[in-house]
């Protein structure tokens, strides 16, 4: 048998450090408030039940995104394709005009669903939770469609593909 820290309490760095090792599906998280549209990559999603069928997202409350999802109430999760890594970075970046560039169509409450996803969850908030400097964000899921396209992952702090070597 092992011997394993038992401790209640984990620092920062070692609990960022055990995350790296799970593999992530990378996701962009697109909302739309007073016509602003905004998109952020993020990897903290979840399914919570699918009767209804519940999603919640953890976004950083210092981020851009933070207050468009919480005053619109709405948002996308567009899960990428292996083919949309460019679209990992660029989104992870603090850009203007970020729809200028993007193929998009618009979801049930004007968010937009990045064309060319793997898959994409059009999502109305139902409660929000303050959890230290992130929010988590309970949605139920109005809309959904799964293409038959690979997925990109993140893992071990990089992009990678279905059948990549870690």
């Amino acid at each position: 048998m092992t011997n394993r820290d038992l401790s209640t309490t984990v620092d920062r760095d070692t609990f960022r450090h055990a995350l790296r090792s799970v593999a992530s599906s990378v996701a962009v998280i697109t909302t739309c408030h007073e016509g602003h549209l905004h998109g952020m990559t993020a990897t903290a999603f979840s399914s919570v039940c699918a009767d209804p069928p519940t999603v919640l997202i953890v976004v950083n409350q210092s981020t851009r995104s933070h207050p468009l999802i919480s005053d619109s109430r709405a948002f996308v999760v567009n899960f990428l394709s292996q083919d949309q890594r460019h679209l990992g970075d660029f989104f992870s970046a603090k850009t203007d005009d970020q729809f200028d560039s993007v193929a998009f169509t618009r979801g049930r409450n004007g968010c937009p669903i990045i064309d060319g996803a793997a898959a994409y969850l059009d999502c109305e908030t139902i409660s929000e939770s303050v959890c230290g400097t992130h929010t988590v964000f309970l949605a139920r899921v109005v809309g959904a469609f799964g293409a038959n396209l690979s997925p990109l992952l993140y893992h071990n702090g990089a992009y990678r593909i279905v059948g990549d070597a870690a």
